[in-house]
């Protein structure tokens, strides 16, 4: 009997959770009017990482389909933030910038054009060159999935109000809500020190 009783208040913390909206992180449900949805851009890391979560989430990609997710801008640039007593680069800031927007297919913006800034700051020791790059390799990826994901939950909350009929929309972009990763900046040189 204490079994039954067990198995219940799983029952019954599952449909709580379900019924207050709680999903786990990375699992996603994207609305009918985003399905089929085109995902064009450069053939790129991050698209291929799109298509995936997309495919994921249930949606269908089609070349065809009346909405299109354009990819219109990734960039990736770092930063020197601070050196050593040797006036060597000891920490750098990777930024990570994508810019994207929802289009019809006639190419119209259906909605304005929305730009997801992230920023990772680690240390550099110019002993482990090697190693070091292979970290911020790893970084940089880690950055394109929380941008894939910040796109992904954007999709998830789309409504057909939040489309433009196929009119004018300015084309300046809108950043996306910051994560506690997420950050404005300007864009800098690579390996520029700040004062």
């Amino acid at each position: 009997m204490p079994r039954l009783g067990q198995i219940a208040l799983v029952a019954l913390i599952a449909l709580g959770l379900s019924a207050c909206g709680f999903a786990l992180r990375g699992s996603y449900t994207l609305p009918s009017i985003i399905s089929p949805i085109g995902v064009v851009g450069e053939d790129s890391t991050t698209q291929r990482d799109l298509i995936a979560g997309i495919q994921r989430a249930g949606g269908v990609i089609s070349e065809a389909a009346p909405l299109r997710l354009h990819l219109t801008a990734e960039r990736i640039t770092r930063q020197t933030t601070s050196i050593d007593s040797r006036a060597k680069a000891a920490e750098y800031t990777l930024f990570f910038e994508l810019e994207y927007q929802l289009r019809y297919a006639s190419g119209v913006p259906a909605t304005p054009n929305r730009v997801i800034r992230l920023r990772r700051t680690y240390q550099f020791d110019n002993t482990r060159i090697v190693g070091k790059y292979e970290e911020e390799n790893t970084l940089i990826d880690d950055l394109r999935q929380q941008a894939v994901a910040q796109i992904m939950t954007q999709l998830t909350r789309l409504k057909a109000d939040d489309l433009s009929p196929e009119g004018d929309i300015p084309d300046t972009p809108d950043t996306a809500k910051a994560s506690p990763e997420s950050t404005s900046f300007t864009k800098t040189s690579p390996d520029a020190t700040t004062p």
